[in-house]
């Protein structure tokens, strides 16, 4: 099986941009060629697009049936891949930091909603909600779970991971580090954290296009095998990477 991390921009408020970005991936490593796309954090949105008053964020969110999901499954459909991204659900009443996965077949497979409340500020009210656990789900005969970024670096949530034994854990993340200390030092550190919760795991970070500074997300993904790093590409740009995760995968080691 071939899962290509989609380490590439997103424009903070901009689903159309977003949208079509995700089906320009799907186009361009789909039918054949990837088996899964995956995304990361709040993709669809941009992760920095919520503004914490929920009558003005309801209408950036989106429902599971919204037709922007209709679009992205029907491409996911037409190309034969499966695609997993990140969004701001939209439930009655509610919003939630989610990641969906669509299968090769355009069907829904899974919703993962996170779990840890890092991925909202202080100001925000009680609409603003997490998930209530881990789950697992079936694709090309292995189990997935998902984990959003700060889920996995909490120990309860670090344990109930442990506990799926999932045979690949998709990690996908919103991370700001300078991207020069990232590919130094701190990419090894997430590389560490991964052998506490999963054998193979794949982390992929996006790219904030429409912000400037050195600290602002630049993508990097990595594949961890048993907390070392099997291949990778570094963050300071939009990258795809490869992983063929049923067997040893060749990259760059630490």
């Amino acid at each position: 099986m071939m899962i290509a991390l989609a380490a590439v921009g997103f424009r903070n408020g901009d689903i159309t941009y977003n949208k079509e970005k995700i089906k320009t991936v799907i186009r361009d490593h789909g039918y054949m060629q990837a088996d899964l796309v995956l995304f990361g954090e709040t993709f669809l949105q941009g992760f920095d697009s919520l503004s914490w008053n929920y009558d003005s964020d309801k209408s950036i969110a989106v429902k599971m049936n919204d037709p922007i999901i209709d679009e992205i499954r029907k491409t996911a459909k037409e190309y034969s891949v499966a695609v997993s991204f990140g969004y701001i659900e939209k439930t009655e009443g509610s919003l939630f930091s989610s990641q969906l996965t669509v299968d090769k077949d355009g069907e829904i497979l899974d919703n993962f909603r996170r779990v840890s409340v890092g991925w909202k500020e202080p100001v925000a009210d009680l609409q603003y909600k997490e998930g209530d656990g881990f789950h697992t789900f079936l694709f090309e005969d292995k189990n997935f779970a998902v984990g959003l970024c700060g889920d996995l670096w909490d120990d309860v949530y670090v344990e109930q991971m442990k506990e799926l034994n999932a045979d690949i854990v998709l990690w996908p993340v919103y991370t700001d580090f300078n991207y020069e200390e990232w590919n130094k030092t701190i990419k090894y550190e997430y590389a560490e954290q991964s052998v506490h919760f999963g054998h193979d795991v794949c982390l992929v970070n996006s790219v904030c296009l429409d912000r400037e500074g050195s600290e602002i997300a630049k993508g990097g993904a990595a594949y961890f095998q048993d907390g070392r790093i099997k291949c990778q590409t570094p963050a300071g740009e939009e990258s795809i990477l490869y992983v063929p995760v049923s067997s040893n995968a060749k990259g760059i080691e630490p």
